[in-house]
């Protein structure tokens, strides 16, 4: 017997228990093996009411539920955080994640994994409940938990990185898989799942076959390199590759997403990464030992083909028969009182997102964020062209808070993103009101402000591929709210007189004119004001500065106070003016000395 052989008698040995289930339940893998300070007692999927043995290393009192629903990203992980602590504060010595998600990003789900596996924050009793859907990041973060169970009809797996912009390089699709490879791995090892299972459904291009021990039942997962080492001989296919069908599927076109997904450029060149290098870098990223030692030549005869579990053109994914099946899950759990049953808990608690969380979550979605720059660009014009108003100007501060404060909050906008955006405005302030004039501070100004808004799209260093993407869908976000903004600003210098809400504050009423004369009168605004009993202003009129034109500010004009605007030079409180200009927004005004 070899040296691996003997090492595989000596632990099931060592757990009579577990290799009398096997012996029973012909067809199951062997559940993974508990800590070695723990007792164990089987609890199969669906097991049949009556009193269920609970492990030791599994027994809890007090349960808590984290939620890990909708799309994973920045305030994903700040919620977890938070809610965990709340939890372990509470008393709960066991977490269960409740996960129901189609994926997200990269970076805030390893993150997660390391909550998870840090033990000084995370009890170490944890348990992903896919309930009912895991994919991608969900799926690596079901991994990360110590045990997990499925809700009935529950799915999980299909965890490879993708771009919903364009398809993944080679290069940079190895380079997002080795970190992720390299925490599958890890929770592998961990938790006794099989290593070469979980990297199928990461990686495109793993084929495994079960095989299984002709004497002892142990079932394993083999790759093709191994299936020739144990058997001597290829092993076969016997899973139909994934391919277009009908009469026209040879002449059908395959999307270069599709061809990325298949592990071939759209030029069908090979992976930058063998299969052997591949495994070699996961196998030097890793401290922990393997679950099992390789199969040699010596165990040539012992084993038997059961069946081919996935080939080299698709990515895994599970349902709960195959998750208890393949050892990845412990048993099927419907509601909360199994769960109850699952840990011999007295009691659960629900720790849910909070309202708050959710609100941040929906002020950083793009179409948020979108509508969000167009109402701060619309409201900062109309403040602008309405000086002393101040109600346009509020609207457009709260926009403007809630388009970096929300990103701040969700991990995404960072110090310097902030930084600029408040430097644009500074440089934009003091173009108008110190430095009248559109000249270089002005463009340095909004240039600053456009980039300060694009970074807060962007939650990482753009290393990634995932990060280029935010940055790309930030700028194309931004520059379309500008141009939104822009067409909406036009149209309303058209019809500033015409729109009810702003016909209320218009400078008009200053001007002793009302809008709806102004609207019927079919002339111009001078001519209008012109035919008000003599209360218009008209270009020459005098009056005196009642505070700093910078360039906006205010003037007495033959007993009334007017918000003018400096055609172009700092007038100082208490100059005499004289009036330039009446527009249709705003009075212009310069030294009556000049």
């Amino acid at each position: 017997m070899s040296a691996c052989a003997t090492h595989r008698a000596l632990t099931r040995a060592g757990t009579a228990a577990s290799a009398a289930l096997l012996a029973i339940s012909a067809g199951l893998a062997p559940p993974p093996a508990p800590p070695a300070n723990a007792g164990r007692a089987a609890s199969g999927a669906g097991s049949a009411p009556g009193p269920v043995m609970v492990p030791a290393y599994r027994q809890a009192d007090h349960i808590a539920i984290i939620t890990i629903h909708g799309p994973i990203d920045g305030v994903t992980l700040r919620s977890l955080e938070r809610r965990i602590r709340e939890a372990t504060e509470a008393g709960a010595n066991a977490i269960v994640f409740d996960i129901d998600t189609p994926g997200g990003e990269l970076t805030a789900t390893l993150d997660i994994c390391n909550l998870i596996k840090d033990h000084s924050i995370t009890p170490a009793n944890t348990v992903a409940w896919v309930h009912p859907k895991a994919y991608s990041a969900g799926a690596i973060i079901a991994l990360a938990c110590r045990e997990i169970v499925v809700a009935p009809n529950a799915a999980f797996g299909d965890a490879a990185p993708i771009s919903p912009l364009m398809p993944l390089p080679q290069t940079e699709r190895a380079k997002q898989e080795s970190p992720i490879l390299s925490e599958v791995v890890d929770s592998a090892r961990r938790n006794h799942y099989d290593e070469n299972l979980v990297q199928s459904f990461i990686s495109v291009g793993v084929e495994l076959w079960l095989i299984e021990h002709r004497t002892t039942g142990e079932r394993v997962f083999v790759t093709r390199v191994e299936y020739r080492t144990v058997f001597g001989d290829e092993p076969p296919d016997q899973l139909s590759p994934v391919a277009p069908s009908g009469p026209d599927a040879a002449a059908q076109p395959v999307h270069p997403l599709i061809n990325e997904l298949l592990g071939m450029t759209p030029e069908g060149a090979a992976s930058p990464l063998t299969a052997e290098e591949q495994a070699k870098k996961i196998e030097f990223e890793q401290m922990l030992p393997p679950v099992r030692q390789p199969l040699t030549a010596a165990d040539r005869g012992d084993w038997r083909l059961v069946t081919q579990i996935v080939t080299d053109d698709r990515l895994l994914t599970v349902k709960p028969a195959e998750a208890i099946h393949f050892g990845l899950a412990k048993k099927v759990v419907a509601n909360e009182e199994q769960l109850q049953q699952f840990f011999g808990a007295s009691r659960t608690s629900r720790y849910d997102r909070s309202w708050s969380e959710a609100m941040v979550r929906f002020l950083i979605s793009f179409p948020v964020r979108a509508v969000l720059i167009v109402i701060f660009l619309i409201c900062l014009f109309v403040e602008l062209a309405m000086p002393g108003v101040g109600v346009f100007g509020a609207a457009a501060l709260v926009a403007l808070l809630l388009l970096i404060g929300a990103p701040f909050l969700a991990g995404m906008a960072q110090w310097w993103d902030i930084l600029l955006v408040v430097l644009g405005i500074a440089l934009v302030a003091i173009e108008l009101f110190v430095i009248p004039g559109f000249g270089v501070i002005g463009v340095a100004g909004a240039a600053c402000l456009l980039v300060g808004m694009v970074g807060t799209f962007v939650s990482g260093d753009l290393s990634t591929q995932q990060d280029q993407e935010q940055l790309w869908k930030g700028a194309l976000t931004t520059l379309l709210s500008f141009f939104a903004a822009g067409v909406a600003i036009w149209f309303i210098s058209r019809q500033f007189h015409s729109i009810p809400m702003l016909n209320r504050v218009i400078l008009n009423a200053d001007l002793g004119t009302s809008s709806r004369a102004l609207a019927g009168s079919g002339g111009s605004l001078l001519e209008a004001m012109a035919r008000d009993t003599g209360k218009a202003l008209a270009p020459g009129d005098e009056g005196v500065a009642q505070t700093d034109l910078r360039p906006a500010g205010r003037a007495l004009f033959n007993e009334r106070i007017i918000d003018v605007k400096s055609a172009g030079e700092f007038i100082e409180k208490g100059t005499r003016v004289r009036v330039v200009s009446v527009g249709r927004f705003v009075i212009e005004v310069e030294g009556a000395d000049s």
